[in-house]
């Protein structure tokens, strides 16, 4: 299975990616847009794994408590159009937390440092330069998610097989 660990959003973060995604669509000539069901912040990328019982056994260990997190600005990596994150030390925590358990678990995690943001778009094809308007929105992070990414009928789709509540 692709495995990831995540962080999925409120209403009110969701709506606000959502927006972000239709006014960014508007100025595109084309691009693959998330799906509203599949937004989410990835702590950390596994891959490839059926070893769910350590991973599960990581995530039980987090003592980390619900925290709030902010959903502002946004900006591209080339053709890959994202949502940030503001950084705190509970969310940079977390992740690191939780990347440095697994790697003690023996899964290869990748080293790169941490750099919150919400994937809106790949491949996109502006009409000309885009500055995607995504308005700040707060929530308060009270889960972490165990998401498996799969194919079905074609489209991409995010399952969550475990949560554990903050």
């Amino acid at each position: 299975m692709r495995l990831f660990i995540a962080i999925r959003f409120n209403r009110e973060v969701k709506d606000a990616l959502i927006r972000a995604i239709e006014d960014l669509r508007g100025r595109a000539v084309s691009g693959s847009f998330t799906r509203p069901e599949n937004l989410h912040l990835t702590l950390v990328f596994i891959g490839e794994s059926d070893d769910v019982k350590t991973i599960r056994a990581v995530i039980d260990e987090c003592g980390v408590p619900p925290f709030d997190m902010a959903v502002a600005g946004s900006g591209n990596f080339g053709d890959l159009y994202w949502a940030g994150v503001e950084n705190s030390p509970e969310l940079s925590g977390l992740a690191g937390s939780l990347r440095e358990k697994l790697r003690s678990g023996g899964f290869d995690i990748d080293e790169k440092p941490f750099r919150p943001h919400i994937t809106l778009a790949r491949r996109v094809q502006p009409r000309s330069h885009i500055r995607v308007n995504m308005q700040r929105a707060t929530m308060t992070v009270k889960r972490i998610s165990l998401m498996k990414s799969e194919r079905i009928n074609g489209k991409l789709t995010y399952t969550e097989i475990y949560g554990r509540d903050l």
